[in-house]
C-alpha cells in the first residue's frame, strides 16, 4: 500500500466483517522519515493494514525537541483515536526505542514487538561519532532525506541520557531481534534484548546496517512477516 510522508491511515478495528492480522505500526529510523517503508511495505505485500507516522518531537511543525516516553505517548493516543485496541509494532534505531516505550507503559496496545537495530544503551562515543558525521552533512543532503538538522540534534540529545536495560527487562510482548551484520551497536543492543526478554530470539541480516528497513527491506519484510504470522 502506498504511504505518505504524514503516515498510512489503519484502518478503523469497528469496520465490519471477520477479523484480520493485527496492524502493524513502523516506527522509522534515525535520519529517515515514513516514506523510508515504501519499499518493506511492498514486500510484505497486501493484507495487513499499515501504519508509519511521524514520531512526536519529528514531525516537520513540531517544535524542536525528542522524548522517547512523549514519542511513545503519543503514539498509543494516536493509535486510541484511530479505535485500534491492539498492533503489532516494527521499531528500527530510535523506532525500537519509542517501541520498546510503548510495550513497557501501554503493553495492552502491543501484540508482538520487532526490533531492528534497537538503541538500549548507545555509548556516548558512538553517539558523538553521528553527531560529528551529522554537522558534516550538507543541508541538500539532508533536505532529500525529508530530515531536519535540528531534530536529529535533539534526538542524539535525548539519547545521550536513555539507559533503556531496566525497561527492556519490562517487555512482556513476544520479541524478535532483527540485527545487521554490520551493525556493531545494534549487536550490542541485541544480546541486552535477549538476556532481558523471556523467549526473544535474533535473527541476523547479512550485510546489513543499523536501518534494515533502508538497506535490506525484503529480508527485513520476510523475517517480519514469518515472526507474526506465529501469532495468528
Amino acid at each position: 500500500m502506498p504511504l505518505s510522508s504524514p503516515g498510512a491511515d489503519i484502518p478503523s478495528g469497528a469496520a465490519p466483517g471477520p477479523p484480520g492480522p493485527r496492524p502493524l505500526v513502523l516506527l522509522h529510523g534515525l535520519g529517515q522519515s515514513p516514506i523510508v517503508w515504501q519499499d518493506f511495505v511492498s514486500a510484505l505485500g497486501a493484507g495487513r493494514p499499515m501504519h508509519a507516522p511521524w514520531m512526536v518531537g519529528l514531525r516537520p511543525r513540531d517544535p524542536v525537541g525528542f522524548d522517547l516516553a512523549a514519542a511513545a505517548a503519543g503514539l498509543a493516543q494516536e493509535l486510541e483515536l484511530q479505535g485500534i485496541r491492539r498492533a503489532d509494532v516494527l521499531g528500527v534505531s530510535v523506532g525500537g526505542s519509542v517501541a520498546m516505550h510503548l510495550a513497557v507503559e501501554r503493553p495492552d496496545l502491543v501484540g508482538r514487538l520487532v526490533l531492528a537495530g534497537p538503541l538500549v544503551r548507545p555509548s556516548a562515543g558512538a553517539l558523538r561519532m553521528q553527531k560529528l558525521a551529522l554537522r558534516l552533512l550538507p543541508e541538500s543532503k539532508l533536505v532529500d532525506m525529508g530530515v531536519s538538522r535540528p531534530r536529529m540534534l535533539a534526538v542524539f540529545d535525548a539519547l545521550r541520557a536513555f539507559d533503556g536495560l531496566d525497561m527492556v527487562s519490562r517487555i512482556a510482548a513476544p520479541t524478535l531481534v532483527v540485527v545487521g551484520a554490520r551493525d556493531r551497536m545494534g549487536i550490542v543492543a541485541a544480546r541486552q534484548v535477549l538476556g532481558a526478554v523471556a523467549g526473544s530470539r535474533l535473527a541476523t541480516v547479512e550485510g546489513g546496517s543499523s536501518l534494515l528497513n533502508a538497506d535490506h527491506p525484503r529480508e527485513l519484510a520476510e523475517l517480519t512477516k514469518e515472526f507474526l504470522e506465529e501469532g495468528e
